[in-house]
């Protein structure tokens, strides 16, 4: 039995009009508990009627989706190692699938190859054969230096990763936002030689252009470990330029940030 059979029509036509809409309004206006009132919205967001913008909180329609583009060297690259070794699972990406929003070109990309433990060493082996500076886990001296090598530099990352990832050309793809955050972490982490100020840019850029999905963007950074500090850099974003980030980033966290920001206020009086 599908999902959709064990909504109320008039539970998913009334979510349908509404801008946004929470387990209290299911509640108040169809007499329900709060268990089935989050049920019928967790089914309504895997038919992709609704989609999750806050804790708890939910908007009509699909997950916004985030396009990257596949620089040829990098997909020529991937279709070369499934044809190596066809049974294992590859996620490919590159800082250039983000160079549409970079404010000035990417002199030397990074591409990043994230497989499992069992096959890290094959994989840097076929790399090197085809003249590439590969590395398996690299540290942080490899993520300062990556860019002086007359090779291009690919990193061998022994992840099994799967949220974020999209099918391109049957390939396993990072969405924007996790590609973003990656970077983001191996510069505050790693020490990647990568300007923090043309990531800032690059994320502008993104909002501009409509590209950011914030659940996935936040999701992912929960994952990382890394949700409160974009929490506070997309405060500080929100207060401080003319970009829009929408409220329900916040939900349950903006009177607290906005006590941060007198605190620091008043710390500097």
């Amino acid at each position: 039995m599908g999902n959709e059979s064990l909504v109320p029509q008039k539970i998913t036509d009334f979510v349908k009009g509404r801008e946004t809409v929470t387990a209290e309004d299911l509640m108040q206006n169809f007499s329900v508990s709060r268990i089935t009132a989050k049920n019928y919205l967790s089914r309504l967001a895997k038919m992709d009627i609704a989609r999750r913008i806050g804790t708890g909180l939910y908007k009509a329609g699909r997950e916004q989706t985030s396009s990257v583009e596949f620089p040829r060297e990098l997909l020529e690259l991937a279709q070369d190692l499934k044809r190596r070794f066809p049974m294992a699972d590859f996620v490919f990406w590159s800082m250039n699938m983000l160079a549409d929003y970079a404010h000035y070109a990417i002199s030397r990309d990074l591409i990043v190859v994230e497989t499992d433990k069992t096959l890290s060493a094959s994989v840097r082996d076929a790399l090197i054969q085809k003249g590439y500076h590969a590395t398996v886990n690299p540290e942080r001296r490899d993520f300062r230096e990556y860019a002086d090598y007359s090779e291009k530099s690919i990193f061998v990352l022994e992840r099994n990763e799967t949220y974020g990832l999209f099918k391109l050309d049957g390939l396993c793809v990072p969405a924007l936002e996790r590609i973003w955050t990656d970077i983001y972490y191996f510069v505050t982490r790693n020490e990647l030689n990568f300007s923090p100020g043309e990531l800032g840019q690059m994320f502008a850029n993104m909002l501009q252009k409509e590209r950011i999905n914030f659940n996935r963007l936040l999701r992912y950074a929960r994952r990382r470990n890394l949700r409160d500090e974009i929490l506070i850099f997309l405060y500080n974003l929100k207060q401080s330029s003319q970009f829009l980030v929408p409220e329900n980033v916040f939900t349950g966290r903006k009177g607290a940030l906005e006590i941060i920001s007198e605190m620091v206020e008043g710390a500097k009086e």
